[in-house]
């Protein structure tokens, strides 16, 4: 008869040496509860499904500026299985994910890259050009595929801006204005601060 002391001072007794062995290795230790958990966590992660990415809308950004002009057309897109793979996240960590989706740069163009140097890029030639260029690659590139939205953003008041709102009103823009949903214009309003630099006077 085999009596061992365990933890708390109780004595327990056993009648071979082999069930003594079989006792201490079923006892369930630190290390053991640890590495269930942690294959319990990586069957978790398993189960988790490839992002499905759907898309929201289009935006085209307009920057138009003194001395040049740039349109840049990005793309707004969310994970259909995105709440299925984050159940830990409360109902507001996920209203934020939808509202700060990120946007994704899908094409981009200035005046400079179509052939335009010094200050011939500040010209409103060079935007319409700039302009029917940027729709024409949207087209042959059929990246407004079914019905989706896009959203122009315009910022500032250099001569490309009634440039690019022409080009979009004729001819050039046929096959993207239908798609336009909202116009938002993102020119900074300065109020307060420094002393503006003086107008340049010819």
């Amino acid at each position: 008869m085999i009596r061992v002391l365990n933890r708390v001072g109780l004595t327990r007794s056993f009648g071979t040496f082999r069930s003594l062995r079989q006792e201490r290795s079923s006892a369930s230790t630190l290390g053991s509860i640890l590495n269930e958990q942690k294959t319990e966590g990586d069957t978790q992660v398993a189960r988790k499904k490839a992002p499905q990415m759907k898309l929201v809308k289009f935006v085209l950004h307009g920057l138009f500026r003194k001395n040049n002009s740039h349109l840049t057309l990005t793309k707004v897109e969310y994970d259909k299985n995105f709440e299925q793979n984050n159940p830990q996240l409360s109902f507001n960590e996920k209203v934020l994910y939808y509202l700060t989706l990120p946007e994704k740069t899908v094409y981009t163009l200035n005046t400079g890259s179509i052939g335009f140097r010094g200050a011939q890029r500040g010209e409103y030639e060079a935007a319409y050009q700039l302009s029917s260029a940027f729709f024409r690659t949207i087209r042959e590139r059929k990246y407004f595929k079914g019905d989706v939205n896009l959203e122009v953003v315009v910022k500032d008041f250099g001569k490309g801006r009634r440039a690019f709102f022409d080009a979009l009103k004729g001819k050039e823009g046929l096959g993207v204005r239908e798609h336009v949903c909202k116009l938002t214009d993102m020119t900074p309003i300065k109020f307060g601060g420094v002393q503006g630099p003086t107008p340049r006077r010819l």
